[in-house]
């Protein structure tokens, strides 16, 4: 399968930022950026305005874990293939969401 996003792993950082490696590595200098840019960033509010409350921590640690997520379902529905007879909804589900991630 031909991957069109970048690989993982993938970072979070306190902010919301996503990266292709660990934020901690990429601030030198009392906090500039090494020259990266994040791959994403989790936004909520009016110019970058967290809003009390919103999981914006929790949504870029889940959006970080992308690229792992999908690659342990790819594994998983090749095993449920080869000892399943009939596809379940569960199984269609998994096929669907690899599908949604890879097209």
């Amino acid at each position: 399968m031909e991957t069109k996003f970048t690989p993982g792993p993938w970072f979070p950082d306190e902010h919301g930022g996503i990266w292709r490696r660990d934020p901690k590595d990429l601030y030198e200098n009392g906090g500039g950026v090494a020259g990266d840019k994040p791959l994403a960033i989790v936004h909520i509010g009016w110019r970058g305005e967290n809003v009390q409350g919103y999981p914006l921590e929790a949504n870029a640690r889940l959006i970080a874990a992308a690229p792992d997520l999908l690659r342990a379902a790819i594994q998983v529905e090749a095993i449920l293939s080869q000892i399943v007879d009939q596809p379940s909804d569960t199984l269609n589900k998994l096929r669907a969401a690899i599908a949604k991630a890879t097209t």
